[in-house]
């Protein structure tokens, strides 16, 4: 055993250049493969996010609402009970999350017809608790403007401005968004509950479907009615078909990405791996002749091959794991900033690689190894009396 790997290191010395091209490819695997494998869970807290904000697919309205004027006007005349959001939360564990409940009415503003849109912060069923919040929070007092309703005002950021009878503060101007939202103003529920004497009532109620992403779009909405029909009876809800189909795409890509990239990175190493074994064994071919031929054995022939690429593969977990660590610590707060916190290094894989690499060199060069052990030394002898 110490005379097989002596002769080991003795090769790597004298064919250093393969060695290291071999130990590169593999460190390259391991190094990549660690750092996505850290990042991944950040990646996929922030395609869940971004998601999320893509923006409510379910909107939940009174059931008496006609669906015509509905669809035309873009929102619900008819209200309802404030309390259906409690109701919602209290009922445990259903298909939807991120309740935002909103209040909302056209009004007239300067001989100009524009929206006033009263919100509140999202709220959550008992068993989806979720600290991430969603949709747009306004302080009681203060507004956002529309770009068109600004424009239509003068007004700006920061400063005080009376509408409906009351002062408030400038909290946001947005920037021209090309829909309804330009002529909006959006206060907090509560205000705008007040401005439209409509104490504890609500226009309707947006929200996230959490039916599984493999879930069929009829059973889907079938599921999401059935529940709703039990909480609350006097309301109907709508899927919005685009953006819940938009949400799935982006993260059933986001699922599969990785373990794509993770298995083409495996494959294209493990593949030069190979190469690289079998042009080591071309060019050590006289060698292993000559070893066969004064009674070394098949089996320290085929060591030497393999516990070479052993070699490589725990060098390569080493140097690998050192440097994915630092990328994905150094650089992956930088890709996913919002889930940053999520990027810890995960020690377990250093000694997974310890235990992969190595089996993964020594499968990749187990070809090469095969023609070495099954190389006939009568062929040596031969080339080197022509010779």
């Amino acid at each position: 055993m110490k005379l097989s790997c002596a002769l080991i290191l003795k090769e790597v010395v004298h064919r250093r250049v393969g060695f290291f091209l071999s130990l590169m490819a593999a460190t390259i695997a391991v190094a990549l493969c660690v750092a996505i494998w850290m990042t991944q869970s950040a990646a996929e807290k922030e395609t869940r996010r971004n998601a999320r904000d893509i923006g409510s697919n379910i909107f939940i309205i009174p059931v008496s609402v006609d669906i015509y004027d509905y669809h035309q006007s873009g929102y619900s005349q008819k209200t309802m009970g404030e309390d259906a959001v409690e109701k919602m939360v209290s009922a445990g564990k259903i298909s939807y999350n991120h309740l935002i409940p909103t209040l909302t009415a056209e009004l007239s503003l300067r001989g100009r017809k524009v929206r006033l849109t009263g919100t509140a912060t999202a709220r959550h069923p008992q068993q989806r608790p979720s600290k991430s919040k969603m949709g747009v929070v306004v302080e009681p007092g203060h507004v956002h403007l529309g770009s068109e309703v600004g424009r239509l005002l003068g007004a700006k950021k920061g400063e005080e401005i009376v509408l409906f009878g009351r002062n408030w503060n400038v909290e946001r101007i947005a920037p021209e968004m090309g829909t309804v939202d330009d002529i909006t103003i959006l206060t907090d529920l509560g205000d705008a509950q007040s401005v439209l004497e409509r104490p504890g009532q609500i226009s309707e109620i947006k929200a996230i479907s959490c039916v599984q992403c493999d879930t069929p779009e009829d059973r889907s909405l079938a599921t999401l009615r059935t529940e709703l029909a039990k909480i609350l009876p006097d309301t109907r809800v709508y899927l919005m078909k685009e953006i819940a189909d938009a949400r799935v795409k982006q993260r059933r890509m986001m699922d599969s990405y990785s373990p794509f990239v993770i298995v083409v990175l495996l494959i294209a190493s493990a593949v030069w791996l190979g190469i690289l074994a079998a042009i080591n064994v071309r060019d050590r071919i006289n060698e292993i002749g000559l070893m066969r031929a004064i009674g070394y054995g098949s089996g320290i022939i085929g060591f030497l091959v393999l516990g070479r690429a052993a070699l490589v593969g725990v060098l390569a977990a080493i140097f690998g794991c050192a440097i994915g660590y630092f990328l994905a610590l150094a650089y992956g707060p930088e890709m996913f900033p919002v889930t940053a916190r999520a990027i810890r290094a995960d020690w377990s894989l250093f000694g997974f690689a310890l235990l992969a690499a190595p089996l993964l060199a020594m499968f990749a060069s187990f070809v090469p190894a095969a023609v070495a052990v099954r190389h006939d030394p009568a062929i040596t002898l031969r080339q080197d009396r022509i010779g």
